[in-house]
């Protein structure tokens, strides 16, 4: 069974993004879109605050017909944040994910963020893992039946 700090280490965008709370919503916006992730981590300094994510975006401005102009991370972000410690397994934090329905979740050791696994990075995971399953048990059969 992997743990979530494994898929952290495994992804191929190592590095953190994130915000400050002051950070303009549509600075915000831009850089999801840059990097191409649907979350960003709100931090001061090296300290999380939150988390903002396009469905907050959704949620809070397109869907409340409100003007994105003039508003910060810190008006939309989801706080207090849910997190998970690298030793979770990725079951569990696919189950916690389930459970809480977030799409995103930072990682954490002690009080330094790892990185933020989303809930298509542990269906990837799952995935892989299923398809080493299934070839070691076809390699088992083939043997078994040439014996």
């Amino acid at each position: 069974m992997k743990l979530v700090r494994d898929v952290i280490q495994e992804k191929a965008l190592k590095e953190l993004i994130s915000v400050e709370p002051s950070t303009p919503l549509l600075s915000a916006a831009e850089l999801m879109t840059r990097w191409n992730v649907g979350s960003l981590l709100v931090m001061t300094g090296s300290t999380l605050q939150g988390i903002v994510t396009e469905r907050d975006y959704v949620r809070s401005v397109v869907a409340a017909g409100r003007s994105p102009i003039g508003l910060t991370v810190e008006d939309i972000m989801s706080r207090p944040v849910h997190v998970v410690p690298g030793d979770l397994s990725t079951e569990d934090c696919m189950g916690l994910m389930t459970h809480l329905r977030l799409r995103h979740l930072p990682v954490m050791e002690g009080f330094e963020v790892l990185g933020v696994v989303s809930i298509g990075d542990l269906v990837k995971d799952v995935i892989s893992e299923q398809t080493f399953v299934i070839e070691q048990l076809e390699r088992y059969i083939m043997r078994a039946a040439n014996a």
